[in-house]
């Protein structure tokens, strides 16, 4: 009777057991994460902010890959081979075979070239920097040219690439969310590439399953990836604009990752370094904050005024006082983590008694020299109460700064003439190479930043530097041109790279952020558990 009993149960176990779909056997893993804000668009051609979307559902020719000591190497991606002239102009490149499009579609050479070419011809283009540099892009700008000469199609899987001039850091140029190569076919036939979760195909890992404006966007896997599956087969990105809000929805477990970035520097040190001291991952921005100066103001055109800027502000103060100390103080603009960053170069020393003496040395009596600061209100208070302390550190050697106020686009317009005495900006890397950084301040391209740099021989030497094929003759320039920028000229105040911290949740078991201290990070570097 037992046994018969027993049987009979054994038997309703494995009937129950095959009525279960297979796909049941493993719970699908569902990562949750928050932006404060929704993006604008999913084509990055039209953006050089919303980088999420591109991250993840779509591949460049090349990535930034981060050792497990931290440092960073450029890596081949759909490029399988490559050769470089000797003259560095023009580059050579093989595919990899078989990558496909969510859709199915074949990645080719064709649709490389295409990519390119809808960076600098799409109305409303703003991230076409890099396109630029190729032979023929000035001509596809002005309307001159059907199609961008410096890319040469031999077949669907090779093709060469020609640029103007020479330029050492190119391929770390290929690795920035700006060179997400697109499907020629699928944007050719759709009005608006980017605003619809269907018309938005890549090769990446993942693809956009649903965009719910202000609320939230869903990321599901992409079957047809060509590389490693990812771990997390739905991510959702909840739209959340309140830091406050964010917080309380990973402590009661509605997010699986917190950018700490948002909060405010006593919640984190009170709640997420202690309760959840564990589980934080910190990374670094690999980018300066830093404060701009305007050769052309009548006060700041003086280097010894400049140099007094300089020494009157207490940067440990500032980094210590709103982001409880984490992060690095910066003495030049090749941030820590940068290829070529100076970690001998000479120290901005804080002396407020220095800079009266140089202000005197100037001409100058106490009170007499005032200019403004100007704040992106959007910025939040962390950024106000910093420009509030420079202008207190400022008026303690006898500068007098008014800070004046406005919305994001009413500052840009302000800046983009040119007239804008000062500011705080932060510039996290976009690629690593310092041309990212001194190419885009102080070279004879910069406009519309307010900076005026004055220094001819040093732009020039900017604009030559990029053509330097060998590597550490290429670093000893870009370290001396620094030099002159920072510590002889006085152009700008370094500040601080801020840490870049982020907790993981019980899900979670671990998470590489992104190597230049992006929110967007990528959701493949996510290990769930």
């Amino acid at each position: 009777m037992r046994k018969h009993l027993a049987f009979v149960l054994a038997l309703a176990m494995i009937m129950s057991l095959a009525a279960v779909p297979a796909y049941a056997a493993e719970e699908e893993k569902v990562l949750n994460l928050a932006s404060e804000s929704d993006i604008l668009t999913m084509d990055v051609a039209l953006t050089t902010d919303d980088y999420f979307i591109p991250h993840n559902v779509f591949d460049r020719l090349f990535e930034i890959k981060v050792q497990e000591d931290g440092s960073t190497e450029i890596v081949p991606s759909l490029v399988a081979d490559y050769s470089v002239s000797d003259d560095g102009l023009t580059y050579t490149f093989q595919l990899v075979e078989g990558v496909t499009f969510s859709n199915g579609n074949p990645l080719t050479a064709s649709d490389v070239k295409y990519t390119f070419e809808h960076l600098l011809t799409v109305p409303g283009a703003c991230n076409y920097d890099i396109a630029q540099e190729v032979v023929g892009a000035q001509a596809l700008l002005d309307g001159e040219a059907e199609e961008l000469e410096g890319i040469a199609v031999e077949d669907d899987y090779n093709f060469t690439l020609t640029l103007e001039a020479a330029n050492a850091g190119y391929l770390a140029e290929l690795t920035s969310p700006a060179m997400s190569i697109i499907d020629q076919e699928t944007v050719e036939s759709v009005e608006g590439f980017g605003m619809e979760p269907a018309d938005t195909i890549g090769s990446g890992p993942y693809v956009v399953s649903e965009w719910v404006p202000n609320d939230h966007f869903t990321l599901t896997r992409n079957e047809n990836y060509w590389g490693e599956a990812p771990d997390a087969d739905v991510v959702i990105m909840n739209v959340v604009p309140d830091a406050n809000t964010q917080n309380l929805m990973f402590q009661s477990g509605e997010l699986d990752i917190i950018d700490l970035d948002a909060l405010d520097a006593s919640i984190i040190d009170s709640v997420y370094k202690t309760t959840y001291a564990d589980s934080i991952v910190p990374g670094y921005r690999v980018g300066v904050t830093f404060m701009s100066m305007n050769e052309n103001n009548e006060f700041l055109s003086d280097v010894n005024v400049r140099k007094a800027v300089q020494m009157a502000i207490d940067r440990q103060s500032l980094l210590d006082n709103f982001y409880g100390g984490d992060g690095i103080i910066q003495n030049g603009m090749i941030a820590t983590g940068v290829w070529g960053h100076n970690e001998d170069l000479e120290p901005i020393v804080y002396d407020p008694e220095g800079a009266k003496a140089l202000l005197a040395e100037a001409g100058y009596e106490e009170g007499e020299i005032s200019f403004e600061f100007s704040l992106d209100s959007s910025s939040g208070d962390t950024t106000s109460m910093v420009y509030q302390q420079i202008a207190q550190d400022l008026a303690a050697v006898g500068i007098n700064v008014d800070i004046e106020s406005y919305d994001e686009s009413a500052w840009l317009d302000f800046r983009r003439t040119e007239e804008m005495p000062a500011f705080l900006g932060t510039w996290t890397m976009d690629y690593n190479d310092p041309a990212n950084i001194l190419g885009t301040f102080f070279s004879n391209s910069t406009s519309g930043r307010s900076l005026n740099y004055a220094n001819q021989e040093i732009k020039d030497r900017v604009d030559a530097a990029s053509s330097i094929m060998d590597d550490d003759e290429r670093m000893a320039e870009y370290q001396a041109i620094e030099h002159a920028i920072v510590v002889e000229d006085a152009a700008v105040v370094p500040l601080y790279e801020r840490a870049h911290l982020f907790c993981i949740g019980e899900k979670v078991e671990s998470f590489v952020p992104h190597w230049a201290g992006f929110s967007n990070f990528f959701v493949r570097d996510v290990e769930m558990k």
